[in-house]
């Protein structure tokens, strides 16, 4: 199931005002916190049944560890991409392993859900 790869809200933070008050989906960046508290609601009430995939603002592999962290079962890249190059997959899969040995975990199975609580819609 992918959860939250878009939203109608427009954040404050938003940097172009004029973009702020255009209508339609917004995704990227600025979707991120709210994309990962969902997800991670998301894999409380599912409760394992099915995989999540993770969306939303992920260009880095900090981004991609909190996702998977949150209870994301798999990313999905999509705007950074654009900006970034194929070359940010390469990148992300480097940064996900060393974050992996920092943190003593053997898989990115050990780290599905890890600090879901961390992530609380408000």
């Amino acid at each position: 199931m992918i959860v939250s790869n878009t939203t109608i809200d427009r954040p404050a933070g938003l940097k172009d005002q004029a973009t702020a008050k255009e209508t339609g989906g917004l995704s990227g960046r600025p979707l991120f916190d709210k994309s990962t508290k969902m997800l991670a609601e998301t894999y409380r009430r599912v409760e394992g049944q099915f995989p999540l995939v993770g969306v939303g603002g992920i260009a880095s592999a900090d981004d991609a560890y909190a996702k998977i962290a949150a209870g994301a079962t798999l990313v999905q890249l999509y705007s950074a991409m654009v900006f970034k190059g194929f070359g940010l997959v390469g990148e992300i899969k480097e940064g996900l392993t060393a974050r992996l040995m920092r943190d003593g975990l053997s898989s990115v199975t050990d780290l599905v859900g890890k600090s879901n609580a961390d992530w609380r819609l408000t």
